[in-house]
């Protein structure tokens, strides 16, 4: 099945097959009049998955995996985050992390509002999964429960000293200059569309500034911490072939969680963006199942 048309560049999925639901995209305007883009895939009833994109990412990464969600009974949003995909904000910067989590639970309470009757459940991929236990330790009230999809804890990358010093320095005075501390689609994903689709992704935000790059490590070193305060059912996946993160550090991560009830859950051979595998089927319907048996 080919899911990357050329004419929808940066969207992994069929835009027009989202399109016989109710497909939707928009711009929410939050209280200091940023612009946030949000899709969604809404139905009548059923409960609410907001997903939450990983480093550099955006919601179009999602369509095809939420075309499938949605096609087993869920509404599903993608949010872009500020200052990436078609969200404003300045591009891979922010001034203090704490703004994406206000967000985030400002995305969430506009969802309830649309959907009064429904649970939220909150997905979280990669630096998304950091997001959500942010998200979840601070306003967990606001949802059923949470995902974490190859969390971005621990990573396997290596910066020289010496950049790793201009960059702790830079962004220590709020610096706003950009580095490239990533590589490519290697490691992300073995799917050839899927590397082209990326390689071609205008809306991929690859340069980050510094004081982006501090603020989210000081976000990563706390987030153990906030795994502790984490009491709402959570289910913690991580792909065994993940060559981004590692898988130790995920597991570390799900035994902090305070939660009573949580589960681990593992995919041979499967790598960190997962959302692209050629078969994902076992991921939609173990994150359904998961759904409905905690609702």
């Amino acid at each position: 099945m080919k899911r990357y048309n050329t004419e929808n560049p940066g969207v992994w999925g069929d835009i027009s097959k989202s399109e016989q639901g109710t497909y939707q995209e928009e711009y929410v305007t939050l209280p200091d009049d940023c612009k946030l883009f949000l899709r969604s895939w809404r139905r009548e009833s059923g409960d609410v998955l907001l997903i939450l994109h990983g480093l550099g990412g955006h919601g179009g990464w999602y369509v095809d995996m939420a075309n499938e969600l949605f096609l087993r009974g869920l509404n599903v949003y993608t949010v872009d985050h500020r200052g990436f995909g078609n969200s404003h904000g300045d591009p891979g910067h922010i001034d203090i992390y704490q703004q994406y989590v206000r967000d985030i639970a400002q995305i969430i309470d506009e969802i309830q509002k649309r959907h009064p009757d429904a649970h939220v459940y909150l997905l979280g991929h990669s630096m998304g999964g950091i997001f959500a236990t942010h998200v979840t330790a601070d306003y967990g009230s606001l949802l059923r429960g949470v995902i974490f999809l190859n969390p971005w804890i621990q990573d396997t990358s290596r910066l020289p000293l010496k950049t790793t010093f201009s960059i702790l320095v830079g962004g220590l005075f709020k610096s706003r200059r950009l580095w490239r501390v990533g590589g490519g689609h290697e490691g992300m994903t073995m799917n050839k569309d899927a590397a082209h689709m990326l390689d071609e992704d205008p809306y991929w935000v690859r340069d980050l500034s510094a004081t982006f790059l501090v603020q989210i490590l000081r976000m990563r070193l706390a987030t153990i911490k906030k795994a502790r305060q984490v009491s709402i059912p959570a289910l913690v996946v991580q792909a065994e072939g993940d060559k981004v993160v590692v898988p130790a550090a995920t597991r570390k991560f799900y035994e902090a969680l305070k939660s009573a009830d949580k589960e681990w859950k593992t995919y041979p051979n499967w790598y960190h963006d997962t959302e692209f595998e050629d078969d994902r089927s076992a991921l939609d319907d173990d994150i359904v199942k998961w759904i409905e048996a905690h609702r």
